[in-house]
């Protein structure tokens, strides 16, 4: 297996001209330069190949330059490419697909990131219940538009901390003060909040199973008192199904938990690694996107709704329902954290770990978090050996200690059998 290489001529001339090199953040702290992806694996240009964990952070989920969604997309490009006029070919076929099975969908409007959908969530709600405030989960990320950059940063993070931080620079600090950030699983300040603000609240934003810092469901009950608390104050409750929606299950977390949100942001899976997202809700919610009136929410966008995204999403769909891909993906996340599971018994190590569906996460600590700040206590260093010794045997996951991973549907019987052997073995290695 090829070493990092600090002196990579991809890197060095990528920083030339790029800010860091990469134009997403999280492409940062990695000297491998990927030239090659095929199913489950990916191969750097020194022709190393890695079993693949991270798929982009969620996208690819039938497998990496499937072969049929790329026919889709070309039979798209080669017929009817984008235009400006009119529903785009195979848009309203998407809408009714997802208003099919998503729980929280009556209508669905398209863009092209997680950031634009939240975005164009918190301007419905706004526009819905003429207030301003904002309530999400301390951790939580919902993109970058400065309504949600609020309350998940790592760097600012310790015991005393207050929880709604700004992400990062350049956020208006008026509107990070009309954001109320609550921690995860905790009952009484969701209660205390809602008795604060409730009438001042537009809209209230979770991850109905939290991917933004490893995998941590909710606690029982705590969705249902979320759903009551917005539906008595008047406030609009946002699911952000961006990780979970259409890989969890195809009509998102929301069709197995029973909690009904009433609008809900998507991406990642729903196109198997085409830029597609999406807002679904109510016909009242979303019947507040008109188009350039200043009583409405607009949505607007010169890509959105692309008919090379949409053949992608159709097809990858398609398959999903006629494959049984959920089982499947559920069948081998399940039998890996079993697995991952009996190597921190076998070895000692003081970890934990839990997962949904093909998703996973290890906690280098003696217990499962139950929130952000529970898992930022997970033991950095031993996760960076552990990381270390993994990237060695051929299997990429996240650089962080607290990124979930995820295999896709490509992933074999022994993929996960080597990857159980290789967890094992880096489970010892961190320890040292």
């Amino acid at each position: 297996m090829s070493q990092p290489n600090d002196d990579h001529p991809t890197w060095t001339r990528a920083r030339a001209v790029v800010p860091r090199g990469v134009s997403s953040g999280h492409r940062v702290g990695w000297k491998q330069v990927f030239v090659r992806t095929e199913g489950a694996y990916v191969w750097d240009d020194e022709g190393s190949r890695y079993l693949d964990y991270l798929n982009a952070w969620g996208p690819i989920v039938l497998g990496h330059s499937d072969e049929r969604v790329n026919r889709a997309v070309y039979e798209a490009v080669s017929t009817c490419d984008l235009t400006g006029v009119g529903p785009q070919r195979g848009e309203a076929e998407l809408a009714e697909k997802i208003c099919e099975v998503m729980p929280s969908a009556e209508k669905v409007a398209f863009c092209t990131s997680g950031t634009d959908a939240t975005m164009h969530a918190v301007h419905v709600a706004r526009a819905a219940t003429g207030r301003l405030k904002v309530l999400k989960f301390h951790g939580s990320y919902h993109g970058w538009n400065d309504h949600v950059a609020v309350g998940s940063s790592r760097k600012d993070l310790n015991a005393n901390s207050i929880l709604n931080t700004p992400n990062g620079g350049g956020l208006h600090p008026a509107v990070v003060d009309d954001v109320v950030v609550v921690e995860w699983n905790d009952r009484a300040g969701l209660e205390a909040a809602f008795t604060t603000y409730g009438e001042e609240l537009a809209i209230a934003f979770a991850e109905p199973y939290i991917h933004s810092f490893g995998c941590i469901p909710a606690q029982p009950g705590f969705l249902e008192l979320l759903r009551e608390l917005c539906t008595r104050h008047g406030v609009v409750l946002t699911f952000d199904e961006v990780k979970t929606g259409f890989r969890a299950a195809i009509g998102g977390y929301q069709s197995l938990c029973g909690v009904t949100p009433d609008l809900t942001a998507f991406g990642k899976a729903v196109a198997n690694g085409y830029s597609l997202a999406g807002l679904a809700g109510s016909n009242a919610l979303m019947g507040h996107l008109g188009a350039y009136d200043r009583d409405q929410a607009t949505i607007d966008g010169t890509y959105n709704a692309s008919p090379y995204s949409l053949a992608a999403a159709n097809t990858t769909l398609r398959i999903m329902e006629t494959e049984n891909v959920h089982q499947r993906l559920w069948d081998l996340g399940a039998r890996l954290r079993q697995g991952i599971a009996k190597a921190i018994d076998d070895t000692g190590a003081r970890a934990t770990v839990d997962g949904l569906g093909s998703e996973w996460c290890v906690y280098f600590r003696g217990e499962l978090p139950t929130n952000f700040r529970e898992a930022m206590q997970s033991d950095a260093d031993a996760y960076g050996r552990y990381h270390a010794s993994l990237l060695s045997q051929g299997i990429l996951e996240p650089a962080f200690p607290t990124g979930d991973r995820r295999l896709n549907a490509a992933t074999t019987d022994d993929d996960v059998d080597r990857s159980i052997e290789a967890v094992h073995t880096a489970l010892l290695a961190a320890q040292t």
